[in-house]
């Protein structure tokens, strides 16, 4: 499948081309493109006085760049703008952020030639992935990060005769949030699949425990019909579809479960729209132009304040903090599956009360240390907003938006993990009480999915203690 790059570019669209897919110009981007380098070299020819084309940057606003000093002037920009650290980013993130970087370039306000823009297909199209700095954005636009890919684009053989940034293009290419908003598409693709697994293991555990599925019925959300709560509810309720427990509806061993079982629909809706709001932002971004000074169709070049990235920093900060609700309460339905009292099963959820064994008793454990930490990654970046004296002080508001949607990324991981833990714990509590054949049809699927990698533990052996394949 190719991506075709038109006028819309989506996460999934982003997700694609990070994992390998191909993608072309399409003939709206070509020509907005190619006008937008039009109205820039009339500008410069003009003798207009405009930020980056015909003076420096930051603190230098104020020295001219004269037309013979242009080709000096925007490689050394780049050069100049390398100031990150730490270890490379992955190879999906940096292909990430070269999709992004097109979208922004395919605006129309970057002014910026097609041989640039083609450059990035190329290298996308063959496999190309510059080396990147993960640590080095401050979050308004990815300087340190973009100009790490932009000096790998320069002469790399591969890509045929050298690229020679013209004017106005070195500060095109860094003055872009393509870094950022790569890494925030691909963890968000990664928190809407751990929400997935979140609502499969909560199932199997409603299973496992014979949770009380008034819970789930549609009229608690007539009854409170906040956004999300429906869907959420109809989710869980699918998932139990066609299995004893939805059905017969009295089956529960307790009137009022726990909270961490009763709230899950209320719990899950509050990620799920959170999920699909910062979707909505991200989106919105990618098929925007975050370029100051920005090239109007009217042949204006306007210094202006679209690099902020605190619209969709704070949807990301938003998000994650939703997303540990969510995996904070599938840890606690593991400790009470885990629990006698709660379960109505053997401690550990072992065969017999009189065995020595832990049983799974510590599995949870691991995961009570994940879900610490998916909360602590859920502290907001954005709030990071020092004063600061960079550029003569015009440069005085920053956000940490690469870390916001690094540290996604990091929490979805996680929660994978506790879903696993879950999962696992929960598979067992259904083989206990014999409820494999009564399972509904998703979370039957999901149990077969438990067991075709971790089969029934059994006393005399170790639990599970590679959660990866189960992950």
């Amino acid at each position: 499948m190719t991506v075709a790059l038109a006028d819309v570019l989506t996460v999934r669209d982003v997700c694609a081309v990070a994992d390998g897919e191909t993608i072309e110009l399409g003939e709206g981007a070509r020509r907005r493109i190619a006008t937008a380098r039009e109205l820039t070299e009339r500008l410069l020819a003009g003798g207009e006085r405009v930020y980056g084309l015909t003076t420096g940057v930051g603190a230098l606003k104020r020295v001219d760049v004269t037309a013979s000093q242009q080709a000096s002037f925007n490689r050394l920009l780049l050069q100049s703008h390398r100031t990150g650290t730490g270890a490379s980013a992955p190879d999906r993130v940096v292909r990430a952020a070269m999709v992004v970087q097109l979208g922004g370039f395919s605006a129309g306000r970057s002014g910026v030639g097609l041989p640039l823009a083609e450059r990035l297909v190329r290298a996308l199209n063959d496999g190309i992935t510059p080396p990147v700095r993960t640590i080095g954005s401050l979050g308004q636009s990815d300087l340190g990060p973009l100009a790490d890919l932009a000096c790998g684009l320069l002469d790399d053989p591969a890509l045929g005769e050298p690229w020679e940034p013209t004017s106005k293009e070195a500060l095109a290419f860094v003055n872009s949030n393509a870094f950022s908003l790569g890494w925030a598409a691909l963890a968000l693709a990664d928190a809407a699949r751990m929400l997935a697994r979140l609502d499969g293991s909560a199932a199997l555990t409603f299973e496992g425990m014979l949770g009380n599925v008034q819970a789930l019925d549609p009229a608690v959300a007539e009854a409170r019909p906040t956004p999300g709560l429906a869907a959420s509810i109809e989710r869980l309720r699918s998932l139990l579809e066609g299995g004893a427990l939805l059905s017969a509806g009295n089956l529960h061993r307790d009137l009022q479960d726990s909270l961490s079982l009763r709230v899950t629909p209320q719990t899950h809706a509050a990620a799920h729209v959170a999920l699909e709001h910062a979707t909505m932002i991200v989106e919105a971004e990618l098929t925007s132009s975050h370029d100051n000074p920005a090239i109007t169709p009217d042949g204006r070049a306007l210094s202006n304040g679209n690099f902020d990235s605190v619209p969709y920093g704070v949807a990301l900060d938003y998000l994650r903090l939703a997303l540990a609700h969510a995996i904070t309460i599938s840890c606690e339905r593991t400790h009470k599956l885990l629990t006698s009292s709660f379960s109505g099963l053997p401690s550990g959820l072992r065969d017999r009360d009189d065995s020595s064994e832990d049983g799974l008793g510590i599995s949870v454990y691991g995961a009570t240390a994940a879900a610490a930490e998916a909360r602590l990654l859920a502290q907001p970046t954005t709030l990071d907003l020092p004063t600061t004296s960079t550029a003569e002080g015009i440069e005085d508001r920053v956000s940490s938006v690469t870390l916001a949607a690094r540290r996604l990324e990091q929490q979805a991981a996680l929660g994978c993990y506790v879903a696993a833990v879950e999962s696992y714990c929960a598979a067992q509590a259904i083989d206990l009480r014999s409820r494999s054949a009564d399972l509904g049809s998703g979370t039957r699927a999901a149990y077969d999915r438990v067991r075709a990698v971790a089969p029934r533990w059994q006393m005399g052996e170790p639990p599970l203690s590679d959660f990866s394949a189960l992950v």
